[in-house]
């Protein structure tokens, strides 16, 4: 092949020139080939064949096998729940965030949805989204509803333990599952019964933190046996500046639960509880801005979960001042996630993506090497939805979508066994929604 001359060379850049100024940036950063749809769709493949239990409705946390049939087989068994081996939480389990991992999937898929109907996909397709995201929605259910304790959220059930539960969860767990399950009801996959049942899960979850987070439980939701966390992790108030957002969202989901659904006396609860620490919310979560200690040990998931947090709120505020403040703070967030980006692409470039995990029984959990290997994929998901969570400033940009496509573009997600394949598709299909990865040629007129 002769090596192309200058003329040539300049010749091609003037194109690529002319064609951003024609399609825009977004439209030729994946008009050039076809590899990442094709990704994306093994993605999905995966998420459904390898990760998800049509028993529960659940998707787990990582694989110890990847024979077709039996890459649940290792989830704990009903003895071993009801022992809380190997800990309260089922750490280590392969089920320990089913409600982080549903959340993610749920709004995925309301995402997808909208993405395939503005370009014009067929009934059959959309119904099947549909279909897909009513399961997911019933799997979040069973979690809410598992314990004999009104307003628990598991972290998970194993099909081997119908019926039963780790009795510790945590505020990311309650984080996620609402979020989703509100964007859920206010979304149009939700018929009327759906919407009623998700109703009945946010009010629920809101109504447990009415009961338990007081001064006397030391702001603590309790486990599902009415025990106090010891590990600090079901706290919701007088906590630190990237958590202060996530009691307050809640009261404010079932608030516009109440209010849409023309049930008054709900309304005007959840309102008081929200109004009562509005203010005080918003200026903690401010503080971050100028907390350098706690930004450089903050984990990318407690910056998604603390913009998806602040999104909520800033959805629903009517106070002027206060959606400003919050635009500042999901702004900066998004700033300071972003510099961890192309970190996080070389890590995951980095490690062989196709080791199973150890056997957890053997090795206490999720441990050793294998750990990296696991959050990588998830890390680089997480950073991207955190930015492209802001729905105050959007800022997701072309070098976020490169970065994304990278990370997309790095597995064989036919032998992943990271559950962190979920926030990455979670987040292509919410910068498609952004109008990153999408052929204008495709979109209905």
């Amino acid at each position: 092949m002769k090596r192309m001359n200058k003329t040539g060379r300049i010749q091609v850049f003037e194109l690529i020139g002319v064609l951003l100024l024609l399609f825009g940036t977004n439209s030729l950063l994946c008009a050039a080939d076809g590899r990442l749809e094709q990704q994306v769709d093994s993605a999905w493949k995966a998420i459904w064949s390898n990760f998800y239990s049509r028993e529960t409705c659940l998707f787990y946390d990582f694989l110890e096998s990847l024979e077709p049939g039996k890459t649940l087989d290792h989830l704990p068994s009903a003895e071993e729940v009801r022992d809380l081996t190997p800990n309260p939480c089922g750490y280590g389990t392969a089920m320990e965030d089913c409600a982080i991992s549903g959340g993610v999937i749920l709004t995925a898929l309301i995402d997808r949805y909208e993405n395939e109907k503005r370009l014009g996909a067929a009934p059959a397709s959309l119904e099947r989204i549909k279909t897909e995201a009513r399961e997911v929605f019933r799997g979040l259910e069973l979690l809410a509803t598992v314990s004999n304790s009104p307003g628990f959220v598991a972290r998970g059930v194993s099909p081997k333990a119908p019926g039963l539960c780790y009795i510790n969860s945590s505020r990311d767990q309650v984080t996620h599952l609402a979020i989703a399950v509100w964007e859920y009801w206010r979304s149009s996959l939700s018929d009327e019964d759906a919407r009623r049942r998700a109703a009945d899960v946010l009010y629920a979850v809101a109504d447990r933190m009415i009961r338990n987070v007081i001064p006397e439980n030391n702001y603590d939701f309790l486990c599902s046996d009415g025990s106090h966390c010891r590990i600090g992790i079901c706290k919701m108030a007088n906590v630190e500046d990237h958590e202060a957002a996530r009691l307050t969202a809640i009261y404010a989901m079932a608030w516009d639960v109440a209010r849409r659904s023309c049930e008054s006396e709900k309304e005007e609860k959840y309102w008081k509880y929200w109004r009562t620490i509005a203010r005080e919310t918003v200026e903690q979560s401010a503080h971050i801005i100028g907390n350098k200690d706690l930004q450089n040990r903050m984990p990318p998931y407690a910056y998604l979960q603390m913009q998806e947090s602040l999104n909520v709120l800033y959805t629903l505020e009517s106070d002027s001042e206060l959606r400003e403040e919050l635009s500042k703070t999901m702004a900066f967030i998004s700033r300071r996630i972003a510099t961890r980006q192309a970190g996080a692409l070389k890590t995951l470039q980095s490690r062989d993506l196709t080791v199973v995990a150890p056997e957890w029984r053997e090795v206490g959990g999720l441990n050793g090497d294998y750990r990296a290997t696991w959050y990588a994929p998830r890390e680089c998901g997480e950073i991207a939805l955190t930015i492209a969570a802001d729905n105050a400033n959007p800022s997701f940009n072309e070098e976020n979508a490169r970065l994304l496509q990278a990370s997309l573009e790095t597995p064989d997600f036919s032998k992943i066994t990271s559950c962190g394949i979920f926030h990455l598709v979670g987040a292509y299909e919410k910068a498609r929604r952004l109008g990153f990865f999408v052929d204008d040629s495709k979109v209905e007129k």
